[in-house]
């Protein structure tokens, strides 16, 4: 009987504990907007940990089980009518959400969505690729906050970049953003040259992944003359993303008549921190360029 009692309590608990899964917002946004989550959305990423944050001030994200939108709305005098849904890097195995970039973005009149997406939880892709077609279009629809819809774009550095690319050419044509700026971004997954880009394809692709599977989700191989416009910010001397990996995705951007402009830098490591304000510049300049701003 005490056996029985036993087994009975702890069933309970973990009946419990997985209705109770916890989930984590950034609280400093100016509005946040909650998509999904696993049992409402049509793809799962099969992730039933609580959510966590993964540093004291609460701007990393591990084990994401939901998708929201950290929502920074653009300064109202200089309101452009631009948008940009922002993938946070991190491996695929947390979110590092780029708080100041957003804040920025807005500082120059256009709409920042910091999105924290479902993490692919060692093969589940689908979740976390959904969440960032789902960020796009849920954008869209906000022209309350002076949104054009045809001024919507994506961005994210590192695995964000990844993200980004790719969603510049998974959505139907007619539905892909307006641009891409892509800071650092892993794009050839078929040559992982360290263990950060190792331990990424683990969690993007499962421990049983094969080069085919990688080459599929390399975005250079997936681009088309409807791709979105990019931009492409990196360093030199990335240590662990090699600089070909965006020279690669430039190059079929350029041979499908794609609008595409890169910086390379010779010095600053996997970050663009020690060229912020050229980076700055060059973004601002790539979206008049674009006519996505004035």
């Amino acid at each position: 009987m005490k056996k029985f009692f036993i087994l009975l309590t702890v069933t309970v608990g973990a009946t419990f504990s997985a209705m109770a899964q916890k989930t984590v917002s950034y609280e400093g946004a100016d509005e946040i907007v909650r998509l999904w989550d696993n049992k409402t959305a049509k793809h799962s990423n099969y992730e039933t940990r609580d959510e966590i944050w993964r540093n004291k001030n609460k701007t990393a994200i591990r084990q994401s089980s939901s998708c929201e939108l950290y929502i920074f709305k653009a300064a109202p005098e200089k309101n452009t009518g631009a948008a940009i849904a922002m993938f946070p890097g991190g491996g695929y195995s947390t979110l590092n959400l780029s708080i100041s970039l957003a804040r920025w973005y807005a500082s120059q009149g256009i709409t920042a969505a910091i999105v924290k997406y479902r993490l692919p939880n060692f093969g589940h892709y689908e979740a976390t690729i959904e969440d960032a077609e789902g960020a796009v279009r849920y954008l869209r629809t906000r022209t309350d906050l002076g949104i054009n819809p045809a001024k919507v774009g994506v961005g994210g550095s590192s695995a964000g970049g990844h993200l980004s690319s790719w969603v510049s050419n998974s959505m139907p044509d007619g539905e892909k953003p307006a641009f891409a700026l892509l800071l650092y971004a892993w794009i050839d997954l078929t040559k992982s040259t360290s263990s950060a880009e190792g331990k990424g394809l683990f969690q993007l692709l499962g421990k049983d992944y094969t080069y085919n599977d990688a080459l599929k989700l390399s975005t250079h191989t997936m681009v088309t003359p409807t791709t979105s416009p990019s931009l492409l910010l990196l360093c030199y001397d990335d240590p662990t993303v090699q600089s070909t990996s965006s020279t690669k995705y430039y190059e079929a951007l350029v041979n499908n008549g794609v609008k595409a402009s890169m910086h390379i830098f010779p010095y600053g490591g996997h970050s663009i921190k020690k060229h912020l304000e050229e980076c700055q510049s060059a973004i601002i300049d790539w979206l008049k360029w674009l006519k996505i701003i004035e």
